[in-house]
């Protein structure tokens, strides 16, 4: 029994993000468990099942109800670890419900008190920030708040190339990917969380991404999935800018529905969800989980950031650093030249690659410039994140660089 509980107690331990708050352990040791988790399960199970047996030769071991005790702690921390994450996070990367623009505000309004993780919450329908994604069949929207439960949703097609969306509510950040690397197709779901950021695995090979990084845990290549430029915007802006496009609905069933998941669901997205991930949101220097030491005090520890890699570089800008100039900042960054700026009217940041011979003072939220020309967006424009949990994966970063 001894063993058996070890072994469910360490699936628990690294698996079922929870238990961070109290246990932490290094990647590697989250790793490892993650890779042997099936036998670690079976172990787990022999050692259970010869437990019983020897409880059924000579019951005077322990009382029924100790060992109805201990089946059921080991049955706890087996399903918390194992099973549970897959469940509570359905991924729908492959099937999702979008609304036309127009019929999104009734849809919005329902989950418009619980939309924000903030202190503050929305004014209006309106005021809900969107992560929005465009694609060869117009432009897709995503609230933080439906996306929350999956952490990977549909996308649609760039270019002939498959994207979904993918998010993580800790780090506040949606990131679009197309979900293949090294040509081989990504069927994704949740693993688990490290360092207050998502990460996922395929399906299909049991390999582990950290959405940050978008490359597989063992990939020695260190091949990554294909980003996809996204901007952020309240509601407001995305219905006016783009009256055709959708909008992403993410409804818990009625219990005549489904009543296991309409009672799961709303435990999961209103009582652990919103309320884990705004322990980010809570005015004091502490991360939702402990697993962070933050050194870097360049910008306040839970800054809203907007961030740009390009070949190895890295750059976050705050908010009132690009409100606070008349003209967009052009910078070189990975070697590539890069416009980005505050577009007051959408309140959205926003970064294009400059390929004109000059710099570039007027600017557009679609990157069009004064003479005619669009400049294409930067692809890994990542908006409003927590500047402690990216500074963490990417300690290089340069703040503010103009």
């Amino acid at each position: 029994m001894a063993i058996a509980q070890a072994c469910a107690f360490l699936i628990f331990k690294d698996l079922a993000d929870i238990s961070q708050w109290v246990v932490q352990s290094t990647r590697e040791f989250t790793m490892m468990v993650w890779y042997n988790r099936h036998l670690i399960g079976v172990i787990a199970f022999l050692a259970l099942l010869g437990s019983m047996v020897l409880w059924w030769k000579d019951k005077a071991i322990c009382s029924k109800y100790l060992l109805g005790f201990l089946v059921f702690l080991f049955g706890f921390n087996f399903y918390s670890g194992m099973i549970n994450p897959k469940w509570m996070f359905r991924s729908q990367q492959h099937e999702a419900m979008f609304v036309p623009v127009n019929e999104a505000p009734q849809y919005l309004q329902q989950s418009l008190h619980l939309a924000h993780f903030g202190p503050d919450s929305y004014a209006s329908v309106d005021d809900i920030n969107m992560v929005v994604l465009e694609t060869d069949n117009g432009a897709y929207a995503y609230s933080d708040y439906y996306m929350l439960q999956p952490h990977v949703v549909k996308g649609d097609t760039i270019n002939g190339e498959e994207v979904i969306m993918t998010y993580c509510g800790l780090t506040n950040l949606g990131i679009a990917y197309s979900p293949v690397i090294n040509e081989r197709p990504l069927d994704l779901t949740v693993m688990t969380q490290l360092k207050n950021n998502l990460v996922l695995f395929d399906k299909n090979s049991g390999e582990a991404i950290q959405q940050l990084w978008g490359s597989k845990e063992r990939d020695l290549t260190q091949s990554t999935m294909k980003e996809w430029p996204t901007i952020r915007m309240p509601f407001r802006a995305y219905k006016a800018l783009y009256p055709q496009g959708k909008v992403y609905i993410n409804e818990i069933a009625d219990y005549n529905e489904n009543p296991v998941f309409a009672l799961w669901d709303r435990l999961v997205r209103h009582g652990m969800m919103l309320w884990g991930v705004g322990l980010n949101w809570v005015d004091n220097d502490k991360p939702a989980f402990p697993t962070i030491d933050f050194k870097d005090d360049r910008l306040p520890m839970k800054e809203l950031v907007y961030t740009v890699s390009i070949n190895g570089d890295h750059v976050a800008y705050s908010k009132d650093f690009l409100m606070g100039r008349n003209h967009p900042v052009n910078v070189e960054i990975g070697g590539e030249q890069v416009v980005i700026g505050y577009d007051s009217e959408n309140d959205s940041v926003v970064a294009f690659f400059n390929d004109t011979d000059s710099g570039v003072n007027k600017v557009d939220i679609f990157g069009n410039i004064p003479g005619g020309r669009q400049l294409p967006r930067v692809n890994t424009l990542k908006s409003r994140l927590f500047w402690f949990i990216f500074v963490e994966f990417f300690p290089e970063t340069d703040v503010n660089r103009a």
